[in-house]
């Protein structure tokens, strides 16, 4: 699949024994006038194949069904933490890896799922979720690079030419493979760029339509963090929040912060509205009776 989508005849250029077929100016002879892809998209995809490589030696985790697998993490080392099933715990997993934890924590998933499920619909409960869009950007540097190679591989090939026909072909080729470095290098790089469309649902129209695998993902990609401290002796029934603290930080930043000054707002609004107006009457309760006691107006100077 790899050389598939690597081979520049998706490109539509006309290929020979792995080579492209070039014009008298060096550039490839197009056998479609309807390419697969396009450069910029050719270019998106081998570096996406690139970074998928890259990935494939990452370790792989037996608790996938965990919720906060890749979000939790342990406040003395700073390491991941992760779900044991039998005990239904999270745990810091330092002594797997050979490292020193110098205060390890441990706490019940089911208590920090339900804190970071709560904690993530209060801060983007209401966002709008976006579909980017990657609007491909142009290099001319991986085309330069392959064009260079031919060049010099058909440079290897000088002075084995016997005759001056020979010659003058190799010349030609040269001179369009050198024509074509030319007007690459001329050409300007464009950045990828990307645009962000509303798709009119909220996180938590996606959370509550999600599975426990699609909600991991949008803790993953919002950047959200849950911190564990190690916990204190006593038979905790709860939570205790003074061990946790939990972050969203990336690219919801902007939205996270609009949307805490809406709920602001809001709530000034209903603070207002219960206040009375300035125009109107209210109807002040009269003063309270004084209690009677029995009392001696005669000090005990003035008895007899």
């Amino acid at each position: 699949m790899t050389k598939i989508l690597t081979n520049p005849a998706l490109l539509g250029w006309k290929m020979h024994k792995g080579a492209p077929v070039r014009d008298d100016q060096g550039a490839p002879v197009m056998a479609t006038e309807t390419p697969i892809l396009i450069r910029e998209e050719f270019d998106q995809v081998a570096a996406l194949l690139a970074s998928q490589s890259r990935a494939e030696g990452a370790v792989q985790h037996s608790d996938s069904g965990a919720l906060l697998l890749r979000v939790i993490h342990c406040e003395g080392c700073g390491g991941r933490m992760y779900l044991n099933k039998s005990s239904g715990n999270y745990g810091c997993a330092s002594y797997k890896y050979g490292t020193h934890c110098p205060s390890p924590a441990t706490v019940r998933a089911t208590w920090v799922d339900d804190y970071v499920t709560d904690e993530f619909l209060k801060a983007v409960g209401t966002v709008q979720i976006t579909r980017v869009t990657e609007i491909p950007g142009y290099d001319p540097q991986p085309e330069i690079d392959a064009t260079l190679a031919e060049f010099e591989e058909h440079q290897a090939q000088r002075g084995r030419q016997k005759s001056n026909a020979a010659l003058a072909a190799w010349q030609r080729r040269a001179d369009a493979l050198d024509a074509r470095l030319a007007e690459l290098e001329a050409r300007e790089k464009t950045e990828m760029r990307r645009e962000a469309v509303p798709t009119g649902r909220t996180f938590a129209d996606g959370w509550n339509s999600a599975d426990t695998a699609g909600r991991r993902a949008m803790l993953v990609d919002a950047g959200a963090r849950l911190t564990v401290k190690r916990g204190t002796k006593g038979g905790w029934r709860t939570l205790d929040v003074r061990r946790v603290e939990f972050t969203i930080s990336g690219d919801l930043d902007p939205a996270i912060e609009e949307a805490a000054a809406v709920a602001r707002d809001l709530a000034d609004e209903q603070r207002n509205d219960a206040s009375p107006a300035s125009d109107s009457m209210i109807q002040l309760a009269g003063p309270r009776r004084a209690a009677s006691f029995p009392v001696s107006l005669r000090s005990a100077a003035s008895r007899p």
